[in-house]
């Protein structure tokens, strides 16, 4: 696993798609952006309640708040790459400010950080439990310890809302993934439901190397919760990508 600052996912991958057979892509009617501001402003008002009432205890801890402003960050990522660990998924990299070379208007609408798994087959359960991670270990348990451990209870409580307010983006793809169907799958934040269930779902992953010197094509299948590579080979799908990247990069035949 690597960490990274100020990289995107077009600095490792310029150009990188999927295509899919015996499946049909999923759309949502969830507006996230409306969803993510409203989660936004209820963090800032509880968190300034908060402070409000709390200064003084806040002030005796200083160091803890300081320290919650630091690292929080990195922790709410870490919480990430650790359930991935936990389900056995391999993490790429933790990108830290990866859109850092955008106009700071856009900056504000996405992510500070995200964490990279390697590619596979996600399903309805495990993209919910991924997303939610950081909120059940910075904002749920700590507000639970709040109520046992006193002489750390405002600090506690302090890293759940501030915690809370940054996971703005966790919280919508949570409401976002349980809208999905039991049996869909996610593959590259693509949501897919098989259209005859009794063959297995074929994906194909489709990128320009980094050296921007040929295109890599992988292919696998997905059947009964299981990914298997197989053999690529194309389709018309994957042969008009393929001039696309060829087009766009100059690439030869």
């Amino acid at each position: 696993m690597k960490i990274t600052f100020f990289k995107n996912e077009s600095d490792f991958y310029p150009r990188h798609s999927f295509s899919w057979e015996n499946a049909k892509k999923v759309d949502f009617n969830l507006e996230m952006p409306k969803v993510r501001r409203c989660v936004e402003v209820l963090s800032i008002i509880l968190m300034l309640t908060f402070v409000c009432f709390f200064y003084s205890q806040l002030a005796e801890i200083y160091w803890l708040f300081i320290a919650t402003l630091l690292l929080c960050l990195p922790a709410h990522e870490l919480c990430h790459a650790i359930f991935c660990w936990i389900v056995g998924r391999r993490v790429e990299r933790i990108c830290f400010y990866p859109y850092s070379k955008l106009p700071l208007k856009k900056q504000i609408s996405l992510p500070a950080a995200y964490v990279k798994p390697a590619f596979g087959v996600w399903n309805k359960c495990q993209v919910v439990l991924r997303a939610a991670f950081p909120l059940i270990l910075l904002s749920i348990i700590p507000a639970v310890l709040a109520i046992f451990i006193s002489p750390l209870r405002y600090w506690l409580l302090f890293l759940s809302l501030y915690n809370f307010g940054g996971s703005s983006f966790d919280i919508c793809k949570v409401l976002r993934s349980i809208q999905a169907p039991a049996n869909c799958i996610n593959v590259g934040n693509v949501w897919l439901i098989a259209q005859d269930e009794s063959k297995p779902i074929v994906i194909h992953q489709i990128f320009v190397t980094p050296e921007l010197d040929k295109i890599h094509h992988e292919c696998f299948s997905y059947f009964n919760g299981q990914r298997t590579e197989i053999q690529a080979y194309d389709t018309s799908e994957t042969v008009a990508l393929k001039q696309e990247f060829r087009q766009q990069f100059h690439l030869e035949q």
